[in-house]
C-alpha cells in the first residue's frame, strides 16, 4: 500500500521527530515530545475557555501585581522549604535538650576529637567544659554500665570514672546529649584552672622537684583509679591535666584515646608520639599498665627537665637518656624505672606510689 503525505502534514512530521530527537540527545526527558506535551497542550485547550471576545462568568481575579508578588511568595516559600519558622525567628528549644539548658561561652581548646568550650548551666550558672565531637570521627563504641546500651567509647569511659566513689583527680562527666551530627559531653570545669603544659611554661618549663612531687602524687592516683575500674586512658601527657591555679589539684582529662582494659597485647596505639613506648615500636604492640607507666616516666621527666627524654622514635627505640645535675637520686631513681626497656622491669602502678620518692623528704 502506498500513502501520500501532503506537503504540511510531512512538515509537521519532520519538525515532531526533530523535535523528540533533540530532547533525547539533551537527556532532559525519558518521553518523546511528540506525546506528553500533545496531551497536556489538549488537556489545557479543554479546560480553558478562550478570552477573546467573551465576558468571565466568574470571580474577578486579582489585580496582576498583587497576584504576581503572592505567587512569588508562595514559589519561595515551597523553594526553601527548611523551616516552619521565619527568618528572623529561632525554633523554639525543645524540653530538655542542650540549647534548653546550657550557654556556650569562649573556646578552650581542640583536639583530635573534638573542641572544647566554656559554659553554664542554665538552671543554677555551674561552669562546666563543653565538648563537641563530631558524629563523623566517632567510630568507636562502647558497652555502657549506666545506660545498658553501646554509647561513644569516650563517653563510657567517663561514666565508668564518674561512678562513686569520685576520684578528685579525674574530671567528671555530668551529661551528655545524641544530636543528628554530634556528640556533646557537659564536663565540670574547675576554675580558675589551665592544662599543665601552659603551667609549665609560666614556671620557666621545668618545675622543681616539691611541685613536680605534689603533682606526680595526683596523677598517679588518677591513673591508678582507672586501672582498678578497668579503665586505659592511653593519652597521659602535660596537655591532658588541668591545674588549678590556686589550688594546685590536678585533673586527668580527654578519654578520647581511652579503651577497656583487656589482658592480651594491644596492637594498636592511640596517644602521643612522644609518650609511646619502645615495645609498640619494635614489636607492635604492649601491655596496658607498662605503657601507662612508661608515659609517667616520660611525664616527670619532661616537667624537671623542661624538655622530652627522648627526641625521636630512633632514641626511644634505643632508649638512650641523660640526667643533668641537680636532680635527687630517689627522682632519678623513679623516672630510670619507669623509662626500663624491658616492660617487665618497670614498676607497677602500686609499686610506684610507694616509691620513696612520693613517700619521703627529698635527699639531695
Amino acid at each position: 500500500m502506498i500513502i501520500l503525505y501532503s506537503d504540511s502534514s510531512r512538515g509537521k512530521r519532520r519538525r515532531a521527530e526533530e523535535g523528540s530527537s533533540q530532547s533525547f540527545e539533551e537527556g532532559k526527558s525519558k518521553v518523546p515530545n511528540t506525546e506528553a506535551p500533545a496531551r497536556k497542550k489538549r488537556k489545557l485547550a479543554a479546560t480553558r475557555p478562550s478570552t477573546q471576545g467573551q465576558k468571565k462568568d466568574t470571580e474577578p481575579e486579582a489585580p496582576r501585581g498583587k497576584r504576581k508578588r503572592a505567587e512569588e511568595e508562595d514559589s519561595q516559600s515551597v523553594g526553601e522549604g527548611t523551616s516552619k519558622f521565619p527568618h528572623n525567628e529561632a525554633p523554639p528549644a525543645e524540653p530538655d535538650s542542650f540549647k534548653s539548658r546550657y550557654v556556650v561561652g569562649d573556646e578552650l581548646g581542640q583536639g583530635g576529637f573534638g573542641s572544647v568550650y566554656k559554659g553554664s548551666r542554665i538552671s543554677d550558672g555551674l561552669q562546666v567544659a563543653i565538648k563537641f565531637v563530631s558524629k563523623r570521627k566517632t567510630s568507636r563504641f562502647l558497652y555502657s554500665p549506666v545506660e545498658s546500651k553501646a554509647v561513644p567509647a569516650e563517653v563510657a569511659l567517663m561514666q565508668i570514672m564518674s561512678q562513686p566513689p569520685i576520684c578528685n583527680n579525674i574530671v567528671q562527666l555530668i551529661e551528655w546529649f545524641d544530636e543528628p551530627q554530634r556528640y556533646i559531653l557537659i564536663q565540670e570545669r574547675p576554675d580558675p584552672c589551665m592544662d599543665l603544659e601552659s603551667f609549665l611554661k609560666k614556671q620557666g618549663n621545668c618545675m622543681d622537684e616539691d611541685m613536680a612531687r605534689d603533682i606526680m602524687v595526683q596523677v598517679v592516683e588518677a591513673v591508678n583509679q582507672c586501672s582498678k575500674r578497668g579503665v586505659l586512658h592511653r593519652d597521659i601527657k602535660l596537655q591532658n591535666l588541668l591545674i588549678n591555679i590556686d589550688t594546685l589539684e590536678v585533673k586527668l582529662i580527654d578519654f578520647g584515646c581511652g579503651d577497656l582494659i583487656k589482658t592480651t597485647p594491644y596492637d594498636r596505639y592511640a596517644g602521643t608520639f612522644r609518650y609511646c613506648p619502645p615495645e609498640f615500636l619494635v614489636y607492635g604492640s604492649y601491655d596496658a599498665d607498662p605503657a601507662t607507666v612508661w608515659s609517667l616516666g616520660v611525664l616527670l621527666f619532661r616537667m624537671v627537665y623542661g624538655h622530652l627524654p627522648f627526641a625521636s622514635k630512633f632514641e626511644t627505640i634505643v632508649g638512650i637518656f641523660v640526667f643533668k645535675d641537680g636532680l635527687s637520686k630517689e627522682c632519678r631513681n623513679l623516672i630510670a624505672w619507669c623509662l626500663e626497656w624491658l616492660p617487665s622491669k618497670r614498676p607497677s602502678l602500686q609499686q610506684i606510689r610507694q616509691h620513696e620518692w612520693l613517700q619521703c623528704t627529698i635527699q639531695t
